[in-house]
């Protein structure tokens, strides 16, 4: 064995997957995967007779492994991203540009035709909101503000359940996305990645809103009516002997 010429080579093969199997990165780890199995191809087809079987079988590995690496960069990367999305992108930091890529599929984007009311204070919605807008407005307990945008609106709906808090109005001309949260709160459920991911944007809109919020004016109880004031009755005299 040890008198082949081109041992060495099974031995480099070994060391490129030793060392893709101790690195964390799963790009990385692909990367070496297939440097290790082309050293193997090498070897088999600089055997007289080449090994020909090996060889296929090793290039069908390097085949998958180069497939893994382009999904891989497709996902890690902005490539093939159209400006307007990279644009809405920006909006999402906390998501990788392949996370991103699965929920901008599955969003519903609409452009406001006129002022359009997304949300009713205490009624439940199924949907989630992106408005992709400088500003929206809100009325909550007949108090009406402008909140500033963009941002999600809908999203405590989302993960806790319950009544919208607030009205939510979008003015003419607004962009914004619509999900289906039932859809979307399953899809968080079965990927934890990409349900740690928007509940970090979650946070950081929500951190937002308390910045820029407005107080509402405390509402005083109405005073109760006094009782009738009562005249003091005139003491008696009591008179003491001397």
């Amino acid at each position: 064995m040890f008198d082949n010429p081109y041992i060495a080579l099974i031995f480099l093969g070994l060391f490129f997957r030793s060392v893709g199997f101790l690195v964390r990165d799963e790009l990385m780890l692909r990367v070496l995967m297939i440097i290790g199995t082309f050293c193997d191809i090498v070897f088999y087809a600089l055997q007289t007779p080449s090994i020909w079987g090996s060889v296929m079988t090793n290039t069908v590995l390097v085949v998958i492994n180069a497939s893994l690496i382009i999904i891989i960069v497709f996902e890690r990367s902005i490539l093939f991203m159209s400006s307007t999305d990279r644009r809405v992108f920006e909006q999402f930091m906390t998501l990788s540009p392949g996370q991103f890529r699965w929920v901008n599929r599955r969003a519903r984007w609409r452009i406001a035709d006129r002022r359009s009311v997304l949300l009713h204070e205490g009624e439940a919605s199924d949907a989630l909101f992106f408005i992709n807008a400088p500003s929206y407005t809100v009325e909550k307990q007949g108090v009406s503000y402008t909140a500033k945008g963009p941002a999600f609106v809908g999203e405590i709906m989302l993960l806790q359940g319950g009544v919208a808090s607030a009205t939510v109005i979008v003015p003419k001309g607004a962009i914004y996305a619509e999900w289906d949260a039932h859809k979307l709160r399953c899809a968080m459920r079965k990927n934890r990645s990409l349900g740690n991911a928007l509940m970090a944007r979650f946070g950081h809109d929500l951190a937002d809103k308390v910045r820029y919020s407005v107080p509402l004016p405390q509402q005083h109880p109405k005073p109760t009516a006094a009782p009738p004031h009562l005249a003091p009755e005139p003491a008696s005299l009591v008179q003491v002997g001397a």
